[in-house]
């Protein structure tokens, strides 16, 4: 069968924030100067290990869904069973009933486990948001096998995002969740999360020339392409290039993978870029290169991180960080996160 996406929408989180390897310099502010694998784990739900999560909350809510029976039964359960671990980890007394119809005595039990070591940690009770990106990756009259990106705010790991294979059976009560399973520690990202991010930061460079050459802070496509604080920063590179009668030209090749989530709408791309043979800053009534900008050598890489921020529908960059002729690889990369 041809696997469908179906989402649970929740709500969102925040980490701290990523920090580059290398002592990094925001690669746009060259330009301002104007005046660089993870293995797999059988870990499963009733044995993860776990750290003390933080203690922020907000409400929990589900959102429905479109697909097609059988496919929508089993994905209903999974969400069913989702909305019970919530309701169980936000619970005064860890009562078991909610994950009880919904899932397989293993199961249930490796849930509390968790809570039962966070309630140890003296965390408490703890409201949870979750956001579902899950396939059906094989269903039969009795059995079906899910494959999630879940999110989770705040998570059980040390990662918002947590990759879950799981095996659902039907009962004469219905569709239970049978089997869980954590491939990988290191986390993951939805795939239609992050399609639509990586867009958005090679839409930021396809729409250079928009309000570059020549220099335009006042173009329509910055607050689609940039968040702040990085709008501001191009904003003000801009009218400074405005008054100079200058023009930043040269696009670059990009080489994008999504390394870290933080929640639904801020994620973290890294790119091996590869500048432009053209790539400097011009006098736009000459045409002569100014020396702001050192020519491209042949061969040469800029690594970039980018973090991006879901804002107005638009996937934005919101800072740039990177490290200027660094050898780099191009993704996919052992650091990109597999894509669920």
């Amino acid at each position: 069968m041809s696997p469908r996406h179906w989402s649970v929408g929740f709500g969102g989180l925040s980490r701290p924030p990523f920090l580059v390897g290398v002592a990094v310099a925001t690669l746009l502010a060259l330009v301002a100067c104007t005046s660089a694998g993870s293995g797999e784990s059988t870990t499963t739900a009733t044995s993860t290990s776990v750290d003390p999560p933080s203690t922020s909350s907000s409400p929990t809510s589900i959102a429905t869904a479109t697909t097609f029976p059988p496919t929508q039964d089993v994905l209903d359960a999974w969400a069913a069973f989702w909305h019970a671990w919530a309701e169980v980890r936000a619970s005064a007394d860890l009562d078991p009933s909610p994950l009880s119809g919904v899932a397989a005595a293993d199961v249930v039990e490796g849930a509390l486990t968790i809570f039962e070591r966070q309630r140890s940690s003296g965390l408490g009770p703890v409201q949870t948001d979750v956001e579902l990106h899950p396939t059906v990756t094989d269903a039969e009259d009795d059995a079906a096998s899910v494959e999630d990106c879940v999110l989770l705010s705040p998570s059980f790991t040390d990662t918002a995002a947590v990759w879950y294979q799981a095996n659902l059976t039907r009962t004469e009560q219905g569709w239970i969740v049978g089997t869980t399973r954590i491939p990988r520690v290191g986390g993951c990202v939805p795939m239609e999360i992050a399609d639509a991010a990586i867009a958005g930061y090679q839409a930021f460079y396809t729409g250079w020339s928009d309000f570059w050459d020549p220099a335009n802070p006042e173009s329509p496509l910055i607050g689609q392409v940039l968040a702040e604080p990085q709008r501001t920063l191009i904003v003000d590179l801009l009218a400074d290039h405005q008054i100079r009668g200058a023009a930043l030209r040269g696009q670059p090749t990009t080489h994008p993978e999504v390394i870290e989530v933080r929640s639904p709408t801020e994620l973290v791309i890294l790119s091996c870029l590869e500048p432009a043979a053209d790539y400097g800053l011009y006098d736009i009534d000459t045409g002569e290169r100014l020396s702001d900008v050192p020519a491209v050598r042949d061969g040469k890489r800029n690594l970039e991180s980018a973090v991006m921020i879901l804002e107005d529908g638009f996937w934005k960059v919101s800072d740039l960080q990177g490290q200027v002729d660094f050898a780099c690889e191009f993704a996919p990369t052992d650091r990109g996160l597999p894509s669920i």
